[in-house]
């Protein structure tokens, strides 16, 4: 995947709110868009001055944040805030896989909350589902991302047969984000005793009774 400077990011938000009206129902907006240099009808593009140039990009989104299943933050290079991997469900998987396919070589635009973030140029299909922002976020979206979304490092499939099953509905992604707090809170505690030196109490064994017992296989 190609990066673009930041610089050539700042030359777009001019105008750009204003184009975003149909994204600004969610409190939490992230969106993908890919650019276009097919004749479609204006309502349905977005032109961005981007580098000198005219850029054209497809008002629908690739994707939004109603796909992702979990992230994973890290620090930005050149103190340029946070960048985050993304973890989309199925619904957004297969998304990226076709949309990266169509538009193979073509630059993807992410932004948050209407306003142009990073961009990438996918020169392979992406299959994993797997997004990544690479620069641009803030301290401020990372917390309030967390307050939806598990952190890769913490999630587990939502099929007991399938390893690789990300959660794909409100309910499974609600329990996904709920067991994900639960074992992120665990880990935490358990450095935190670490450090005190508390020795983890031990588990319980359950009493099971002598009489009339057999062992197994008599």
């Amino acid at each position: 995947m190609q990066r673009f400077p930041r610089a050539v990011l700042m030359l777009a938000l001019s105008g750009l709110l204003a184009s975003c009206d149909i994204l600004r129902e969610n409190k939490m907006l992230i969106t993908t868009h890919v650019q276009t240099d097919q004749l479609e009808h204006p309502s349905e593009v977005m032109r961005l001055p981007i580098g000198g140039q005219q850029m054209t990009f497809k008002k629908s989104p690739e994707f939004s944040q109603r796909s992702i299943s979990g992230f994973e933050p890290f620090k930005a290079e050149n103190d340029d805030g946070y960048g985050v991997m993304l973890q989309l469900d199925t619904k957004g998987r297969h998304a990226l896989d076709l949309a990266s396919r169509e538009y193979h070589g073509s630059t993807f635009l992410t932004m948050i909350h209407g306003m142009p973030i990073d961009m990438i140029e996918i020169d392979k299909p992406v299959t994993d589902g797997r997004f990544i922002i690479w620069r641009g976020l803030s301290k401020e979206t990372i917390d309030e991302m967390d307050k939806f979304y598990p952190r890769l490092k913490y999630m587990k499939s939502s099929s007991r047969k399938m390893e690789d099953m990300m959660p794909s509905t409100s309910m499974e992604k609600m329990n996904s984000r709920r067991d994900a707090k639960a074992l992120e809170a665990a880990e935490k505690a358990a450095a935190r005793d670490k450090e005190r030196g508390v020795l983890p109490k031990p588990r319980k064994m359950k009493d099971i009774p002598l009489e009339d017992y057999k062992l197994p296989g008599t």
